[in-house]
């Protein structure tokens, strides 16, 4: 393995809260991996080392400590601990998406049910497909291992693509159909 890896290290006083989950929230956007509280890992890139020292400036600014650091690990096992710690984050996140999909059929096939077939249910799971195509962008950039779950939320994600094209030409159908009788 033998990887090179950025940490920040960091202390916030408790108050005001807002700097501490400010600080929470910008490691986790990044896809870092909590060593231990304040101490956060990310694999070494230089857009990362710049993010980083903008993170401890910010910090500094807050009243906090902060230091980024280079590291690499001595021990292969130490290291593959925090690989299989980032996969495990990842894979949350993709179970998240996964599950999102699965609501959006559900509801879909809910619809179809119902006999609800309008273009505002259309326009409106689109809506919901396209913020799950977003988060996965987003959870996708930050798998820097390969998470094993990325395979299955994206299998998901073209299942809930073609349930929605499938409920949008029944609509479309029924649609024209109308039209078709209100002409003769």
């Amino acid at each position: 393995m033998n990887n090179k890896w950025l940490a920040i290290s960091y202390k916030l006083q408790s108050e005001p809260s807002k700097n501490r989950v400010y600080v929470w929230r910008k490691i986790k956007e990044m896809g870092a991996a909590y060593l231990q509280q304040g101490v956060a890992l990310l694999p070494y890139t230089e857009e990362f080392l710049q993010e980083l020292q903008k993170l401890h400036r910010e910090i500094t600014e807050m009243g906090g400590e902060a230091s980024v650091t280079n590291l690499s690990f001595i021990n292969e096992e130490d290291e593959k601990r925090i690989i299989d710690e980032f996969n495990r984050l990842r894979n949350e996140e993709y179970e998240e998406i996964a599950e999102q999909c699965e609501r959006l059929i559900y509801e879909l096939d809910r619809e179809t049910q119902k006999g609800k077939f309008t273009f505002t249910e259309i326009e409106e799971n689109e809506q919901e497909l396209d913020k799950i195509h977003k988060w996965m962008d987003k959870v996708s950039a930050r798998d820097y291992f390969e998470a094993s779950g990325k395979v299955n939320t994206e299998n998901m994600i073209e299942q809930a693509t073609k349930r929605l094209h499938e409920y949008s030409e029944e609509v479309y159908q029924r649609d024209a159909l109308k039209d078709h009788e209100g002409k003769i």
